[in-house]
């Protein structure tokens, strides 16, 4: 869990709110019948619980991974980060595809949460109907279980390279603006 040095890094879920809003790519690894695949997504953060959003082609490795086998682990990481220079964060979870129901509330929070200018989204906007039925694309949710931060304090005093816990409880209060609500439960 979270631990207090006294640095100007020991303040885990500030750092974690700054990659979690700021960091756009999380690299996923799964697992399926050729082996293991790291997959490059970009996803936006939900909180409370703390998940992940993104979308994918469903018939790419890492979607068909992670319908077999929907424990995974990722990792984000920013460059340009002030103090150190750089952050990261290693997690596991389970992901799962957004049911069909679910589709346009998952749509609306990730294109206002990924692009909040409306004419930057609406250039990326891609229809409903692409992550539905035959459409090629699904929104996926990374429901986080564990979440690790490089710890900076400890390689600033003798370079070992290690990771520090942080409580989720911790990372659910929304650092953004409010967000719609949550789809209804069928």
């Amino acid at each position: 869990m979270t631990t207090g040095s006294g640095s100007e890094y020991a303040d885990h879920v500030a750092r974690s709110t700054h990659l979690l809003d700021h960091g756009r790519f999380t690299t996923l690894a799964t697992l399926g019948e050729d082996g293991p695949w790291a997959s490059t997504v970009n996803f936006v953060a939900l909180r409370d619980p703390l998940r992940l959003l993104y979308y994918s082609l469903h018939r790419s490795r890492h979607s068909r991974n992670i319908g077999a086998r929907p424990d995974i682990a990722g990792s984000v990481h920013l460059l340009g980060t002030p103090g150190f220079g750089l952050d990261g964060a290693q997690f596991t979870g389970h992901c799962e595809a957004v049911p069909a129901s679910e589709v346009l509330w998952h749509r609306q929070v990730y294109y206002e949460l990924n692009h909040p200018d409306p004419e930057v989204r609406a250039a990326w906007l891609l229809p409903e109907s692409d992550f539905t039925g035959d459409g090629p694309r699904r929104f996926y949710v990374v429901r986080v279980h564990r979440w690790w931060l490089l710890d900076i304090d400890r390689w600033l005093t003798d370079k070992h390279d290690t990771r520090v816990e942080v409580d989720l409880a911790e990372l659910a209060r929304p650092a953004r603006p409010a967000r719609p609500p949550r789809p209804p439960r069928p």
